[in-house]
């Protein structure tokens, strides 16, 4: 191989591993499975706002005997409340979509639907 060969070859593995090595360091550390954790479910409109609450990827895969409830966020100056049962999140992690409504407040509730996002 002449001296000019070598140099050609030479720069095209160089430079192809410093491309692999910075498309490995651009890559992201937050696995698929992280994005996964949790979900937030926003309601259906109503008096012209809505609210959103997170649920676990946890809660659904491991429901807990006495189910669950959450605070929905604030909007319109205040929250709301809604609880699933366990029979509920067993039913969201076996694919079916649960409609859920919320604690009355402010003289209103609001639906979320609960769906497997994982």
């Amino acid at each position: 191989m002449k001296r000019k060969e070598f140099f050609a070859v030479s720069g095209k593995y160089l430079l192809g591993g410093v491309l692999a090595a910075l498309g490995l360091s651009c890559e992201s550390t937050e696995s698929p499975d992280d994005m996964e954790d949790e979900n937030t479910f926003t309601s259906t409109t109503s008096q012209g706002h809505t609210h959103s609450a997170t649920i676990q990827r946890s809660e659904i895969e491991n429901p807990p005997s006495d189910g669950i409830t959450k605070t929905t966020t604030s909007a319109a100056g205040h929250t709301h409340t809604f609880t699933m049962t366990q029979q509920q999140l067993q039913n969201v992690n076996n694919g079916q979509t649960v409609t859920v409504t919320d604690s009355p407040s402010a003289g209103h509730t609001h639906q979320y639907e609960i769906e497997k996002w994982f």
